[in-house]
């Protein structure tokens, strides 16, 4: 069984069509990228699957269990979460502290636990810091954990906000350009990282402009062009589709 099945996702805003009867399927412990040219409906596809906007109809399956109309926070309990384009950390607060919030979705202790820090209440706050470490240590800025997360560089908080997603245990994470304004080494660092969370066992989906990237990395890539799917496959075939090349070029007529 497929780890994301998505049959007939549809969304309009104000009578234009952002995802028009969409499906596509992500298998367990695969890069899928979702490309196409500004305007496709990448980010609202997304937007869809993680709860953040309602749909108009279809389905989506996680794990075998349908998600669509779930809030967030729902979602992300079930293993589902993502990032966003634009990178919002708390900058007055440390990076660790910032990572720490990706692990408070998944906390059992409750309000009284929590007003009479009781030992149960503890024991949960170490373990919070210990997984917020191991993801800061995986994505290489554990360095900086005590630091005030807005005196990082732009690269740098890219990935801290990578790591709090990672700090929820996820089966499947959501990267919503992850490189955009880093650097050609920034990027190929990011690139090594997408492939390590893979090769520990996450599904990984992704939005990126960066051909160079998404063909290095992904196992395979849906192709949208006015909110429509246009193609979808290994990255080897997309590349020689004539739909996709007249999607991101135009006809030559």
């Amino acid at each position: 069984m497929a780890h994301l099945q998505v049959q007939g996702l549809h969304k309009t805003f104000d009578g234009i069509t952002a995802v028009n009867d969409l499906y596509f399927d992500v298998r367990r412990n695969e890069i899928c990228a979702i490309i196409g040219p500004n305007g496709a409906g990448k980010t609202t596809t997304f937007n869809l699957l993680s709860g953040v906007l309602p749909a108009d109809r279809g389905k989506i399956f996680f794990d075998g269990n349908e998600i669509l109309g779930l809030p967030p926070h729902d979602i992300a309990r079930r293993g589902m979460v993502r990032t966003f384009q634009t990178v919002s950390l708390f900058d007055s607060m440390t990076v660790l502290d910032n990572v720490k919030v990706g692990c408070h979705g998944k906390a059992g202790a409750g309000l009284f636990s929590a007003a009479l820090r009781t030992p149960g209440l503890r024991r949960e706050e170490k373990e919070i810091t210990k997984k917020a470490m191991e993801a800061l240590k995986l994505l290489g800025v554990a360095d900086r954990a005590y630091d005030q997360a807005g005196s990082l560089p732009f690269g740098q908080q890219r990935l801290v906000d990578i790591a709090r997603a990672l700090a929820s245990d996820p089966e499947m994470i959501l990267l919503d350009e992850p490189a955009a304004g880093l650097n050609a080494h920034e990027t190929t660092e990011l690139a090594s990282l997408i492939l390590a969370l893979k090769n520990r066992g996450l599904t990984v989906m992704i939005i990126e402009h960066d051909m160079e990237l998404i063909m290095e990395i992904a196992d395979s890539i849906v192709v949208l062009d006015q909110g429509m799917k246009i193609a979808c496959g290994p990255p080897a075939d997309i590349q020689k589709d004539p739909r996709v090349i007249t999607a991101y070029l135009g006809d030559e007529d």
